[in-house]
C-alpha cells in the first residue's frame, strides 16, 4: 500500500510538473510562421450577380486562398438581404454572393469603401447583422471570419484575433464616401491633415493598448481611380502608419493594381513592413470589352488584380518577411460566366488549345504589363 501510495503521490506530481511546463513554454511559443494573401476589391455589376453558381468564380485561386492563415479582401457593397442586387452606382449585394468567397478561403475583410452606404443606413445596419452572424458562427470553427469597416458603439470597429500565439490586430477605414449621408456609421476620416493625423493617433493608440504581434490597416484611399502611380503625400501617409504602429497596409479603390513597397531595416537586412498601394479588382466587370488591338488602354487594367502572398516569422525584433509571392488574375468570361483565372502559362496554353490564339495573345501581354508594375523595395 506505501508503495502504492508513493507510486500515485510521484504520478501526480509529475502530471502537475508536466502540465505547468507545458503552460509555461506555451505562451512563449510562436507559431513557425504565418501565411497571409491579400487580394482586392469584390465587387458585383449585373454580369456577375446573373449568374447561377457564385462558387465556380473562386475555383481557380481556392487551392491558394484557403492554404494561407489568412486571406483578405475589400467588399465593395452593402450586403442586405432584404432588397435585390444591384449595380453601379449604387450597389447591394445578397450575402450568397460574398458568402463564396469565404467558403473559398478568405477570412479578412474591409466593409469600408466609398460604397458602404449606397444603400443608406439601412443598408450599413444590414452588412453590419451580416458581418456579426458571420463572425459568430464562425467563431470557433476551424477558420474564424472577421471584419471590421463600420462603427461599433459610436467609435470605430476593429478586431484583435491569435494565430497560435501571434496577437493580430486588424482596422480598416475609409476616406472616401459618395456620400456624406450615415458617415458616422463609417470607419472614416477626411483626407486631409486633421483627418489623417487623427487616425494615425488612432493607430497609434491602438497598437499600445492591445500590444500585438502584427498590426493590418486597410485603407480605402481618396485618391484618382484608373492610375497605376501613388500620389507623394498618400506614399508619406502610408509610412506615417508604420511609423505609428502598422506593419502592413493595405490600400484599395484605384481598381488597377500599383507596386508593392516592402521597408527592410538596414541593422539586419530584414523585411519588416510591407505597404500594398493598391491589389486591383479581384472580380468585377469593369473592365467590359477587351481591347485587343490596345492591351495597354488603362481600362483594361480593371480586370486585373493580384494576391500578394507573404510568409511571415518571427524573431526577437518581431515578425519579418521570409517569402513572397505575387499571383497576377484576371477575371475571365467563361461562356456566360465571369470567373478569376490566374495569368500562368496553365491559363495561357488552354485557351491556345481551345483555338483562342487571340485570347492567349492578349492576356499574356496583359501579364507582361502588370510585371512592369515593379515592387518598391526601401531600406531604412
Amino acid at each position: 500500500m506505501k508503495f502504492l501510495f508513493r507510486s500515485t503521490v510521484i504520478f501526480l506530481l509529475s502530471l502537475l510538473i508536466f502540465s505547468c511546463t507545458s503552460v509555461d513554454s506555451g505562451k512563449k511559443f510562436k507559431e513557425p510562421e504565418l501565411s497571409l494573401i491579400f487580394a482586392g476589391d469584390i465587387m458585383a455589376h449585373t454580369p456577375n450577380f446573373s449568374m447561377k453558381d457564385f462558387s465556380i468564380i473562386w475555383d481557380d485561386i481556392r487551392e491558394e486562398v484557403s492554404d494561407c492563415d489568412i486571406a483578405f479582401a475589400n467588399i465593395e457593397a452593402p450586403v442586405d438581404d432584404s432588397i435585390p442586387f444591384e449595380s453601379y452606382p449604387t450597389f447591394n449585394m445578397n450575402s450568397s454572393y460574398p458568402i463564396e468567397a469565404i467558403k473559398a478561403g478568405f477570412n479578412l475583410f474591409s466593409l469600408a469603401n466609398n460604397h458602404t452606404n449606397d444603400k443608406g443606413s439601412s443598408g450599413i445596419q444590414a452588412t453590419a447583422k451580416w458581418a456579426a452572424r458571420i463572425e459568430n458562427e464562425t467563431r470557433h470553427g476551424v477558420r474564424p471570419v472577421y471584419f471590421s469597416g463600420l462603427q461599433e458603439k459610436n467609435d470605430f470597429s476593429y478586431r484583435t484575433f491569435y494565430f497560435g500565439q501571434w496577437k493580430i490586430l486588424f482596422i480598416a477605414a475609409t476616406e472616401l464616401l459618395n456620400t456624406w449621408a450615415n458617415y458616422s456609421e463609417i470607419n472614416y476620416y477626411a483626407p486631409n491633415q486633421k483627418g489623417r493625423t487623427g487616425f494615425l493617433n488612432r493607430v497609434k493608440t491602438l497598437k499600445e493598448k492591445e500590444n500585438c504581434d502584427l498590426f493590418i490597416v486597410s485603407i480605402h484611399t481618396s485618391e484618382s481611380e484608373y492610375v497605376l502611380t501613388v500620389e507623394p503625400k498618400v506614399n508619406q501617409f502610408y509610412h506615417d502608419l508604420l511609423e505609428n504602429g502598422a506593419d502592413i497596409v493595405v490600400s484599395n479603390h484605384p481598381h488597377v493594381i500599383r507596386p508593392v513597397e516592402f521597408i527592410g531595416s538596414n541593422s539586419d537586412n530584414k523585411i519588416r513592413k510591407v505597404i500594398m498601394y493598391a491589389n486591383g479588382n479581384t472580380i468585377s466587370s469593369q473592365r467590359r470589352k477587351l481591347d485587343f488591338e490596345n492591351p495597354a488602354e488603362i481600362w483594361q487594367y480593371t480586370g486585373d488584380g493580384e494576391l500578394v502572398k507573404l510568409i511571415l516569422k518571427f524573431d526577437e525584433n518581431g515578425f519579418y518577411l521570409s517569402e513572397k509571392n505575387i499571383q497576377y488574375i484576371t477575371t475571365y468570361s467563361n461562356g456566360n460566366d465571369l470567373v478569376i483565372r490566374k495569368l500562368n502559362e496553365t491559363f495561357f496554353n488552354e485557351l491556345d488549345s481551345d483555338g483562342k490564339s487571340k485570347l492567349s495573345k492578349y492576356f499574356r501581354e496583359r501579364k507582361k504589363l502588370l510585371e512592369n508594375i515593379k515592387g518598391i523595395y526601401t531600406w531604412q
